[in-house]
């Protein structure tokens, strides 16, 4: 296949300009409230666990269940997305998670409460698989990192803004005689429902349906699309396998997935407990809206890390050590968090963790449309985002067990660690040349990943 020229590269980077500025705002803004929802239960569990009589294993296996019901129905979310189109599909998915995080205020004791989140988990179920997926449709591999990081960035952003805003809502209760945390999930769960209306309305599903880009526009983009598409399915067909199911199944697939899903159950485990964390670090009695603003520490400097990390892995075409590296300096700095015992320090272990950790979750999420072909994208990235949600359910079950038995999140920040760790360790065992975009990649090579 002949390389496109300088002229035909600065003519398609234009468009995908275009491109961004009429859709990474918005999508940054959806994952802004999808990332708020995820993490205002830690936020309610404050106030919401004393009410409702929950202890801190039954708050972890209700994150546990709303990961499950969203994991069991995330394959058939992205294969249903393909057919019906992203427009109407977001929009059917954020009306109904905004409705069921609604429902939650009117909880009146554990079981009800699983019961409602477990709806939440399978109403919001395909989301952030489902965008990554819309991004395959628009961007060539190499601008794919770029274009997630403009709005993953989202989930420190909402990091920030989750636990501050939360902190202050859980101080209305009285207000019309209800608690705060009732408060909570019905405030947090409107917007979901406005912006799923505007999806409708807004999104573009496909380039060639794109009216606001001219047709020379819609060509050059979808030309720039096949040629990857075709250079991709060239690669992966040499290995001899044809049918989706081995391809997503192989090897080299199940240990990425493998560490994507440690790095999701990291991400769970510091947005799921990190307030009940930060409350046994400061002084007894510190109102909620400080710890709110305290357990956003750690996203507040994630915010910065995102765009610059993708976009160095961007230019020099280099995914193993921006990703692998990143996630090992996490793995060591949850070790460093669970045997602290100076608060500064413990809080600053968090933050590294929190940073090295998710700064790389743009970066592993391009992995598998970069080793597999195109018919093979949605249940690829769909299975690995299943198996980081199974990480996400297995991590707060894991933190409220250890917490009840020892009395403290040191044990279970160590376990962490670990698991972190492995999850890295055996990206190692995954050949180089398959994963670093810019390296000219063997068909043979790609023959033997999938052994």
């Amino acid at each position: 296949m002949v390389a496109p020229s300088s002229q035909e590269r600065s003519k398609l980077e234009r468009v995908l300009g275009k491109v961004s500025r009429r859709f990474v705002w918005f999508l940054f803004l959806l994952f802004v409230i999808n990332y708020i929802d995820r993490g205002n239960v830690g936020i309610a569990a404050l106030s919401m666990n004393r009410d409702l009589g929950i202890s801190a294993s039954i708050f972890g296996l209700s994150l546990t269940i709303f990961n499950i019901g969203y994991a069991l129905c995330e394959i058939p979310s992205n294969i249903i997305l393909m057919r019906v189109g992203a427009r109407r599909w977001f929009a059917r998915i954020m009306v109904t998670w905004g409705l069921a995080t609604i429902a939650c205020a009117v909880a009146w004791g554990a079981t009800s409460f699983i019961a409602l989140r477990t709806v939440v988990g399978i109403a919001e179920a395909g989301f952030a698989p489902g965008l990554v997926l819309f991004v395959t449709l628009w961007y060539p591999q190499f601008y794919r990192a770029s274009a997630q990081s403009g709005f993953m960035i989202s989930q420190p952003v909402a990091g920030v803004l989750g636990p501050t805003i939360g902190g202050l809502i859980l101080g209305m209760t009285g207000f019309l005689g209800l608690a705060g945390w009732r408060w909570l999930f019905i405030i947090e769960g409107v917007p979901a429902v406005i912006l799923g209306i505007i999806c409708w309305f807004y999104l573009t599903s496909r380039p060639a349906e794109a009216r606001w880009l001219s047709s020379d526009e819609r060509g050059t983009l979808e030309a720039a699309l096949k040629r990857d598409a075709e250079a991709r399915e060239a690669m992966v067909s040499s290995g001899g396998r044809s049918s989706v199911p081995s391809l997503v199944l192989s090897k080299n697939m199940l240990i990425l997935s493998f560490c994507f899903g440690c790095m999701v159950a990291n991400y769970s485990a510091l947005g799921g407990w990190m307030p009940q964390i930060v409350r046994d670090i400061v002084a007894p009695g510190t109102p909620y809206w400080v710890i709110g603003l305290i357990s956003a520490i750690p996203s507040l400097f994630t915010i910065g890390a995102i765009p610059f990390w993708c976009r160095h892995s961007d230019r020099r075409r280099e995914k193993f050590w921006h990703s692998i590296g990143a996630v090992l300096l996490g793995a060591a700095a949850w070790g460093v968090a669970a045997t602290a015992t100076v608060p500064v320090i413990r809080m600053t272990a968090l933050v590294v963790a929190s940073v090295s950790t998710i700064a790389a979750w743009p970066i592993v999420f391009t992995m598998p449309a970069a080793v597999l072909p195109r018919a093979a994208h949605p249940a690829g990235i769909a299975f690995l985002n299943t198996v980081g949600i199974g990480g996400a359910a297995i991590s707060p079950l894991i933190m409220g067990i250890i917490r009840d038995t020892t009395g403290s999140f040191g044990p279970a920040m160590a376990v962490m660690g670990v698991i972190l760790a492995c999850g890295a360790g055996l990206v190692f065992f995954v050949p180089r040349h398959l994963l670093n975009a810019g390296a000219p990649v063997r068909p043979t090579l790609l023959a033997e990943a999938g052994d």
